[in-house]
């Protein structure tokens, strides 16, 4: 039995928060094969209650609790962009992380340390482990990816001395991973991992009802989540579909306003869990993955597809990052370009035309007839 430290600045951080499950559903499964491990993440404004979990969690505190709110909730990025003062947590979330794992490798040393996003997580463990001489793996996700590639030539250079020891250095996609390998070289081990077994193959989902046609979106509300487009491809089909938004963003305000202007039903309800999640999903008629690229970021291998997939809902996307390779042949996606919102409209179209003589010949709990993965546009 190995013990093993995980180090993430995205976690859970309350019962059923969704930011950051699948990296506790990833090391739930770990455990369960009979190994030890620790996550070190840090405390936020919106921790509360135990997470309940054979984990063990060791929040550190890098600043007061009122005003921790770098991490957790958008993510480091859209946080600061919806408030650049927390741009000032930047160099006292490092330093407290990088004290924290000096305390934890000194006090309880694993046999490894797994870093969950590039920065700055990995950055910080790579620094850490290599100079302590602890065996570490690196997690890359989507935007710390694409931030990574993005910094200056020095900083990308301190950072491949130090990940170059790693025993690998994993991505969610064979995309990321080219890209990567593009500026960095083979500096470790480039390892392809989107994490699909955090998601279940399969769902009892709840019959549909004779409702509208319902399109669903999960996910965060940023701009290369896409959401505006498909507000727009929304308007322009007839009969006009529900729209069902689930998650947030900074951008919740602005897209709301934007539906309204449009004409399109849409309906925002935040972060959804648990039951909610369940009860969107099993009602929807289509999942819709419209990402795009966005001041150089872009997506990983969002797992929305396979929960999608898991309830047997067809799945229109972009052709974006990694979203191809998460294409199964007894599934239905649909490709189509990133924005484009008249391509997005046609495929959104026939899925419902589909999925409403499915309804009226009762067929409430049948999904429309799964294909391959096809281009569109």
């Amino acid at each position: 039995m190995s013990q093993l430290l995980v180090v993430s600045t995205t976690f859970p951080q309350y019962p059923g928060d969704p930011r950051g499950a699948f990296i506790l559903r990833h090391w739930e499964q770990v455990v369960a094969r009979g190994h030890r491990v620790c996550v070190l993440a840090p405390q936020t404004v919106w921790c509360r209650g135990s997470i309940p979990t054979r984990c063990v969690i060791d929040r550190f505190v890098y600043a007061p609790r009122a005003l921790a709110s770098l991490t957790g909730n958008f993510g480091i990025l859209e946080n600061i962009r919806d408030r650049p003062v927390r741009a000032l947590l930047v160099p006292p979330l490092v330093v407290a992380m990088a004290r924290a794992l000096r305390r934890a490798l000194v006090e309880r040393p694993p046999d490894a340390v797994i870093a969950h996003m590039l920065l700055p997580a990995g950055w910080v463990v790579a620094h850490e482990c290599t100079r302590a001489g602890v065996p570490f793996e690196l997690y890359g996700h989507g935007t710390d990816v694409d931030l990574l590639l993005g910094l200056p030539g020095p900083l990308r250079r301190r950072f491949a001395a130090a990940a170059g020891n790693a025993t690998a250095i994993r991505f969610p996609s064979a995309e990321k991973r080219a890209r990567f390998a593009a500026v960095f070289g083979d500096v470790a081990p480039l390892v392809v991992e989107p994490m699909v077994h955090c998601v279940p193959d399969d769902v009892h989902a709840p019959a549909r009802s004779a409702g509208p046609p319902t399109v669903l979106f999960l996910g965060r509300l940023i701009p290369q989540k896409g959401v505006a487009e498909l507000l727009d491809a929304a308007a322009n089909i007839r009969p006009g579909p529900r729209i069902e938004i689930a998650g947030d963003g900074p951008h919740r305000a602005r897209l709301e306003r934007r539906a309204r202007r449009l004409g399109v039903d849409a309906r925002f309800h935040g972060f959804v869990q648990a039951a909610a999640k369940h009860r969107l999903l099993g009602s929807a008629d289509v999942v819709c993955v419209p990402s795009r690229a966005s001041g150089g970021l872009s997506e990983g291998a969002p797992l929305v597809v396979r929960e999608a997939f898991a309830y047997g809902l067809p799945v229109v996307a972009t052709t974006i990052g990694g979203i191809p390779e998460l294409a199964r042949p007894d599934r239905t996606l649909i490709l189509v370009p990133p924005d484009d919102p008249q391509a997005l409209a046609g495929a959104l179209a026939r899925v419902l035309a589909e999925s409403r003589l499915h309804r009226r010949r009762g067929d409430f709990d049948t999904p429309p007839p799964a294909r391959l993965a096809g281009t569109l546009g």
